[in-house]
């Protein structure tokens, strides 16, 4: 084994202990650390290829101060710490290790990690060279375009957006001929649609822009990354009281600074995401930097042959949208930067884990991400893991042979041979069984399996999208969820933000859901909803998210008969809420027990009602037959709940 080993830990024995056991295993470690700078000086020495991390260290200083260290140079890293206090493993977290490991642990759960690790870290590498790749390409292919000023300016913000996410962009060129310089700004009014805005006052540059030096005098570009207090002080009012970005709520930016022999470019990203940028969007700026600069000097130049009466005209004409994402509505920011990540990650290879409640349309997403892949002519597999009978499951996603087990009548092929070629959707895959989870990680490690019955190995060439409705770090934590299947699933994570966080999104989706009900029921005309039930909607949390949306405007389009429907018909509240008070023998609720309380709350809300409009499914905004499987699970019975 080539790959060297760097080791970070405050405690002399432990360290020794760590180099002894990662020694046996075939590692070769290059060195040992126990400060921030003592660990810096390493790399540059040894160049190591892994790093085991100690969060706290000598001197006061903190691990997770290395990780931007390691990230600029491609050194994966995996902390190892005793320090389970929850602001501590969020700010770790934050840093995107490669795995994280409580002390004390075992020697093949370290060795364990550092395979997943591998494997990530191969699969991250081969993205960012396909980013850089895709950046490259479509900026020279622009420059490349002999096309009019107003036409190569309006083309600008697509060859950036899924790479480098932005509400706004702000870009500054200065000719070093000593010509009048370039400035304008781009911002987002839908999936590929923007508002073009005029050029920019002096004052409103020395606002924008952050730095306007490379530091360094060997480079001719620099980035950074501005959140926080400093974001705070960028948007502050100027003198005359205004800031440019002062009508916009963003919580950070990217600012990027090149010089060339062309002139000296500035651009500011700005995103209303406070953690929307990291490490890799500075270095794919950087690494295009010549690209980039080449561009904005060329839009320059094609500026110069326009008047400013085109000029002027063509800034205000919005971009056209294009129709990408197959049942999807909404121009929330919110929602937009999901689609920027689904647009990045589904033509790569990686796997995908989609998480956010119930009812935010996680197989809508999942699927999208099938059909903008080279895998879209080939199947699209959904495996609903919650629904499988636990004794199924192997049968169901491996397949078995005739005569393999009682019931076994005919040969059967699984989900994953179905979906060789293609894609397999694992939904609320948080509900997989420990037992299946093992099978199912041998797959994804493999590529292979055999039916039950059989010896027979089946290879397979499938793409793994999966999602769930649950924390599953918090999964892994109380022993429900395997620590290696969580870090192979969780290569790409796509958020999907709640209805109550895109209440903006209410208007389309329902304007969208009356068309299609109305279809659905043969009714020649589609009624409008009015501003009383617009303000309804907004009011409301939604804890079915987009579902229950979708089943309350189907109920009102059934009530109604007007043109305009005034109002809508809320679900009541529910009464009662779980909480956190202790059990009959005075010990704290598990979290099973507090979830069969809320589970057993709603269905006497819902007067037993469990199925169909206003009942608990829809409430919990869960599908049927998650609800029905979990309250088997948590041993709800129909006589705890239903009126007799």
């Amino acid at each position: 084994m080539n790959e060297k080993l760097l080791i970070v830990e405050d405690e002399f024995i432990v360290a020794n202990d760590l180099t002894n056991m990662m020694e046996n295993a075939g590692y070769k470690v290059c060195a040992t650390a126990d400060t921030v700078e003592s660990a810096k000086a390493a790399i540059e020495k040894h160049q190591p290829t892994w790093v085991l991390l100690d969060i706290f260290l000598q001197d006061d200083s903190m691990g997770t101060e290395l990780a931007p260290f390691l990230q600029e140079r491609g050194i994966g890293f995996i902390y190892v710490s005793a320090n389970t206090n929850q602001s501590i493993l969020e700010a770790a977290k934050a840093t995107q290790p490669y795995g994280f490991l409580v002390k004390p642990f075992r020697e093949r759960d370290l060795l364990m990690m550092l395979e997943i690790a591998r494997s990530k870290h191969e699969s991250i590498l081969q993205f960012a060279t396909q980013r850089e790749s895709m950046l490259q390409q479509g900026l020279r292919s622009l420059s490349d375009e002999q096309i009019p000023f107003e036409s190569k300016l309006s083309k600008i913000p697509a060859a950036f957006q899924s790479l480098i996410p932005f509400d706004y962009l702000a870009y500054n060129f200065i000719p070093a001929d000593g010509h009048e310089t370039e400035s304008g700004a781009f911002f987002r009014i839908g999936f590929n649609e923007y508002q073009i805005l005029p050029s920019l006052s002096r004052q409103n540059l020395g606002q924008l822009f952050y730095f306007d030096q490379v530091p360094d005098g060997k480079r001719n570009a620099d980035a950074k990354i501005i959140t926080g207090p400093a974001f705070s002080e960028l948007t502050r009012p100027g003198g005359n009281g205004t800031n440019p970005l002062s009508q916009y709520r963003f919580n950070s930016a990217l600012q990027f600074i090149s010089r060339g022999s062309e002139g000296m470019l500035q651009l500011g990203f700005y995103n209303k995401n406070e953690d929307a940028y990291d490490h890799t969007h500075r270095a794919l700026l950087c690494k295009t930097e010549r690209s980039v600069l080449k561009l904005f000097s060329q839009l320059h130049h094609a500026a110069s042959g326009d008047t400013k009466v085109m000029r002027r005209a063509a800034r205000f004409q919005p971009v056209k949208a294009v129709p990408k994402f197959d049942g999807i509505y909404g121009n929330s920011a919110a929602l937009l930067h999901v689609l920027d990540n689904v647009e990045l990650v589904a033509d790569t290879p990686v796997s995908v884990l989609i998480l956010g409640e119930s009812g935010t349309g996680k197989e809508k997403i999942a699927h999208n991400i099938h059909l903008l892949s080279s895998r879209k002519s080939a199947p699209f597999v959904t495996v609903n893991c919650a629904a499988m009978p636990a004794d199924l499951i192997e049968s169901e996603l491996f397949g078995h042979e005739k005569g393999a087990f009682t019931g076994a009548v005919e040969k059967r092929i699984g989900k994953f041979e179905a979906a060789d070629g293609g894609t397999i959707f694992l939904d609320e895959i948080g509900e997989l069984p420990l037992e299946s989870q093992v099978k199912l990680l041998r797959v994804l490690q493999e590529k292979q399996f055999e039916h039950i019955g059989s010896s027979k190995t089946i290879k397979v060439d499938v793409r793994i999208v999966a999602a769930t409705n649950r924390n599953l770090e918090k999964e892994v934590g109380e022993g429900r969820f395997r620590l290696d299947l969580f870090y192979r699933l969780n290569v790409f994570p796509i958020s999907l933000p709640p209805l109550r966080d895109r209440k903006e999104d209410i208007p389309i989706l329902g304007k969208y859901f009356l068309a299609k009900s109305a279809g659905s029921m043969g009714r020649e005309t589609v009624p409008d909803l009015s501003e009383n039930a617009l303000k309804q909607l907004a009011g409301y949390q939604w804890p079915g998210n987009i579902r229950e949306l979708e089943h309350l405007i189907e109920r009102s389009l059934i009530k109604s008969r007007s043109s305009v429907i005034d109002a809508v018909e809320l679900p009541a509240p529910v009464r009662e809420q779980p909480s956190m008070r202790p059990s009959a023998n005075g010990s704290r609720k598990t979290l099973e027990e507090i979830e069969a309380e809320h589970i057993l709350t709603v269905l006497k809300s819902c007067h037993g009602k469990v199925t169909g409009p206003g009942g608990a499914a829809e409430i919990l905004g869960l599908p049927p037959s998650t609800l029905t499987s979990r309250m088997k699970k948590l041993g709800i019975k129909k006589e705890s709940y239903h009126d007799r």
